[in-house]
């Protein structure tokens, strides 16, 4: 890529762009340009990154992290995506690359509020894909609202850790984190999701009978995320046109985490897994999330189609 010339840009972001201040694109590709650029903390991307997404995703959102410092309060971004679409790894870049720019900026997954080990396991009980977690259910919502609102009332921010290469892959709790940030990344798979007209579902008709009976439960342990997903000032969120994308990301993400941990992944839980991300929510849930206010359209090869605002 020309680092002296802009990439060209999806489809919607200019209009991004000015949304987050910057009417001229050439204005604000210089100011990343002296900061880096596509080049910005390099290194700290855990997997390899094509220049156009960093140009099209990771510096807009950056830019957004940028403008919130300059504003009256804290700020709680989220970042909706499903698994493997790289919102983990979008926003631990912007964690790094916000601590290389000196802005006090705290990346948290709510995967990170996952139950300790044994109340997981019986939050996850008899789920028909397998999952050891990841299902509504099986965060400690109770405790990652105290958090949050410890965190906007006083500006500490206490949580826990959650590292998925614990017991064999099934996961643990490990440590927590406190800082005083005065932004925060939250992001997961079906943040933001509520619970929509199931009746529109095409997925339905092809449920099996231990899915189609564990649907209402997952439903209803999603009604109890509202009360977090209404303290988001903003969310983005990262829509895919094919889920099968999802399936095929997620198993790269799990050989990266096979070369970082050397912890490998059964192919049967895999396919549970995905099967989960597949049935345990109706695809309008995930589809359309009526809190978010960017949204991004990604390809098939994940790369940025375009841009929208709700």
């Amino acid at each position: 890529m020309d680092l002296d010339r802009r990439p060209p840009a999806p489809l919607g972001g200019d209009a991004l762009l000015e949304l987050l201040g910057w009417p001229n694109p050439e204005g604000w590709w210089h100011h990343w340009q002296a900061r880096g650029g596509v080049n910005l903390v390099r290194d700290r991307w855990s997997v390899p990154v094509d220049d156009a997404w960093i140009a099209s995703l990771a510096l807009p959102l950056l830019t957004r992290v940028e403008q919130a410092h300059v504003e009256d309060g804290l700020k709680l971004i989220g970042v909706s995506a499903l698994p493997g679409c790289g919102k983990t790894t979008l926003c631990s870049w912007i964690k790094h690359a916000s601590d290389h720019l000196g802005w006090s900026v705290e990346h948290l997954s709510i995967d990170d509020f996952y139950w300790p080990a044994d109340e997981l396991e019986r939050s996850m009980a008899g789920n028909p894909w397998g999952v050891p977690r990841a299902l509504p259910g099986s965060h400690d919502l109770i405790g990652m609202e105290r958090s949050l609102q410890t965190w906007l009332q006083g500006g500490r921010l206490q949580a826990p850790r959650f590292d998925k290469s614990l017991r064999g892959g099934r996961g643990d709790r490990c440590g927590s984190s406190i800082s005083k940030p005065r932004v925060v990344l939250l992001e997961g798979w079906f943040l933001g999701a509520v619970v929509g007209e199931e009746g529109n579902d095409a997925m339905e008709h092809s449920l099996t009978p231990a899915e189609r009976q564990w649907r209402p439960q997952a439903l209803r342990q999603l009604r109890e995320y509202a009360s977090i997903w209404s303290m988001l000032n903003e969310l983005w969120h990262l829509r895919i046109e094919n889920i099968d994308a999802s399936a095929r990301w997620k198993r790269q993400q799990l050989n990266t985490l096979f070369e970082s941990t050397g912890v490998s992944f059964a192919e049967n839980d895999l396919s549970g897994f995905n099967r989960m991300v597949e049935a345990a929510l109706p695809k309008s849930c995930l589809n359309w999330i009526p809190g978010a206010t960017i949204i991004v359209d990604l390809t098939s090869e994940r790369a940025v189609r375009e841009v929208r605002f709700s």
